[in-house]
């Protein structure tokens, strides 16, 4: 009987994790600062494929489109394995990129997912681009709203791409840079020159029951929330939209951020 019971549970937990918590949205909000009177929307890792089709993004566009943010960033994972992706139509997927809008533009990185077998990113590059996103490879740009500037820089992927390890903001008031893995940040040579770096990469876990996670090269130094790298410098660690490796998120919400700056 208790077998029953263990075995019961057991699979009411698998059917959570595989049914019920990867559909779900978790909204955060989180102020950085209160100078700037801008709001920043950030989402990463959709990681779409054949268990995660563009659907499922619909809610965190909706809520995009309904918070009205001044900025929005990708941090990269567009699709699960691109070599799949390029045989699929995206035409929603496009649509629903392409209907976000903020007044001080769209921006996305690449992740390690947004890479061929032949190390080419140039498949998602250009569906985001088609979008309306700039993708941030190794530059930094700037952006000026009621007289203050704000720098939005993005550096290539740590584990795929050629990352510039000495990229610097532009001179601006604010200055932010996207990433893909966290881990990123332990090679930088230049953060404590931003005021808000903006990751993903690692699900949060995935899978996480207390203090046990899956782990996954690229997140050994923060898999989720905000991290003080220094007095200046704070990194984010969003925990993602979408699934890999297993189609299962158990104690890890999908999630968008809004931060306040």
């Amino acid at each position: 009987m208790i077998g029953l019971i263990i075995g019961a549970l057991g699979l009411m937990l698998l059917g959570y994790g595989v049914f019920v918590e990867p559909h779900l949205m978790q909204v955060r909000h989180i102020k950085i600062a209160e100078q700037q009177k801008l709001t920043i929307a950030h989402f990463t890792d959709t990681h779409f494929t054949w268990h995660t089709s563009a659907r499922r993004f619909k809610k965190f566009a909706e809520d995009i489109a309904k918070r009205q943010p001044d900025m929005i960033i990708f941090s990269g994972d567009l699709f699960d394995k691109v070599t799949w992706a390029r045989h699929k139509n995206w035409e929603n997927l496009l649509t629903m990129l392409s209907a976000l809008t903020a007044p001080l533009g769209k921006f996305a990185v690449l992740g390690n997912h947004d890479f061929d077998e032949e190390k080419s990113s140039l498949f998602v590059e250009e569906l985001l681009t088609k979008a309306g996103f700039i993708v941030l490879k190794n530059e930094s740009i700037v952006r000026e709203v009621d007289q203050k500037k704000i720098a939005i820089a993005g550096v290539d992927d740590w584990r795929e791409g050629q990352p510039d390890f000495q990229l610097t903001p532009l001179d601006a008031d604010f200055s932010i840079l996207a990433l893909h893995e966290p881990d990123t940040v332990l090679e930088m040579q230049t953060v404590e020159q931003f005021d808000l770096i903006l990751s993903g990469h690692s699900h949060g876990g995935q899978i996480r029951l207390g203090n046990w996670r899956l782990r996954n090269k690229g997140s050994s130094s923060a898999d989720s929330g905000l991290y003080p790298l220094n007095a200046r410098t704070k990194l984010y660690v969003n925990c993602g939209i979408g699934l890999t490796f297993l189609p299962i998120r158990f104690g890890v919400k999908p999630e968008i951020v809004y931060y306040e700056l």
